[in-house]
């Protein structure tokens, strides 16, 4: 796979090479299943739009920053698990129904893109498969509704990469939802030679999933991690020249920092994201106005991930609400910062005795009642459980005390 994102020449290519494959694929298949000429037509015409559909969803859902990680800069990933797809679809109907290893192929379909998207090819897929075989409704039911619980299941991996409850989840649904509907079939009259190919089915589809899984990991969590893992570090370059350059700024951002990780670990936040916000909401601006260049630009240069950008871009930009959850750790957490250190620089020239707790509890209110953060996606739950964080913290504000 490459590593670079395509260019917009190169994903126009890939999109006439996946339609261009995939549809007289279907159409060649078709007519070797001996359907009709008629039905061929249809179900061209079907398949047309279902690709089509997918192709537009996928760069619909890119547009609105709806896919998942960085699948947006690879098409390449996605088209080839599409054309495997169409592989699978016009195949596996040689075998017995219940020997169809298609959910796993829900879920490729699914992380290479984002839900919408990967089940709206799945559901084609699927279709095309039950019309070669010449299956029964509940044949298609049961391979569309598990690819979807699949899909469901994995939409969205969380840190840690725990893929253990999900999997055991998935694979005892279709371990059940295979045994019914060999009871179905049978009607009643069971032997050990119906479950051979349904084990076969069970055993290969957890092999599949497991390729998936680790594969994914290896190409985007690990990539991920390994970008927020450089750039999150004190002494990147983009961080580490305002110690010397910009102190307040530079100190501002390291506290930030600590405060917006600590929430977003709390809270269940993706933390290399809110870290980094804590980091660069500041700096980025700076940068822009040295370099004479786009947010996008810098970002772009010191290659960070889309939810690092979309963070800054919600963080600075006007048109951008505050959305995210983790935008709002950074900017509750830059408020009470700032406010603090200023507190702290007027008490020097005039001694008071200061509650920081307190403090931080009234801009966290006032914030709330300006409405700034009515848009955004934060729960009371959440805003409760950030105000608990600042009243409880103890010793961390005597390091703004030192700065």
């Amino acid at each position: 796979m490459k590593k670079k994102e395509e260019t917009s020449l190169q994903k126009v290519w890939i999109v006439i090479g996946m339609l261009v494959v995939s549809i007289p694929s279907v159409g060649v298949a078709a007519y070797l299943y001996e359907k009709s000429f008629r039905d061929i037509f249809i179900l061209i015409m079907i398949v047309t739009a279902c690709f089509g559909m997918t192709v537009f969803s996928f760069f619909q859902s890119k547009l609105f920053g709806a896919l998942h990680y960085d699948n947006g800069g690879h098409l390449l990933r996605f088209a080839i698990v599409f054309l495997m797809g169409v592989a699978a679809s016009c195949l596996l109907p040689i075998l017995p129904e219940a020997g169809w290893i298609l959910p796993a192929l829900a879920l490729a379909l699914t992380l290479f893109s984002n839900t919408v998207t990967g089940l709206n090819a799945y559901a084609g897929f699927v279709s095309v498969c039950a019309y070669f075989a010449s299956a029964e409704i509940l044949t298609l039911l049961l391979y569309l509704l598990t690819g979807v619980i699949f899909a469901v299941l994995f939409e969205r991996l969380d840190d840690d990469y725990r893929t253990g409850m999900p999997l055991s989840a998935a694979m005892i649904i279709y371990i059940i939802e295979l045994a019914a509907n060999i009871v179905f079939e049978s009607h009643g009259t069971l032997d050990a030679d119906v479950f051979v190919m349904p084990v076969v089915n069970v055993f290969v589809t957890f092999i599949l999933m497991l390729m998936v899984l680790r594969f994914y990991c290896a190409v985007v969590i690990d990539k991920e991690k390994g970008k927020y893992l450089r750039i999150n570090d004190q002494e990147y370059e983009l961080l580490a020249k305002y110690k010397e350059d910009d102190r307040q700024t530079y100190y501002n951002a390291i506290h930030t920092a600590y405060f917006a990780e600590k929430t977003a670990r709390l809270l269940h936040m993706d933390v290399d994201v809110a870290k980094n916000g804590g980091y660069y909401h500041r700096i980025i601006v700076l940068e822009c106005r040295k370099q004479e260049k786009t947010l996008e630009e810098i970002c772009k240069e010191n290659k960070f991930p889309p939810e690092a950008v979309r963070l800054l871009q919600e963080y600075n930009y006007k048109a951008h609400p505050m959305k995210m959850r983790e935008t709002v750790a950074v900017y509750l957490a830059d408020c009470v910062v700032s406010s603090i250190m200023y507190l702290i620089r007027k008490a020097e020239e005039k001694p008071v005795e200061l509650d920081y707790g307190k403090i931080a509890t009234a801009i966290i209110h006032r914030k709330l009642e300006s409405r700034v953060l009515n848009n955004s996606d934060i729960s009371l739950a959440d805003l409760s459980g950030i105000e608990k964080i600042y009243t409880g913290e103890k010793l961390y504000y005597d390091f703004l005390r030192g700065e």
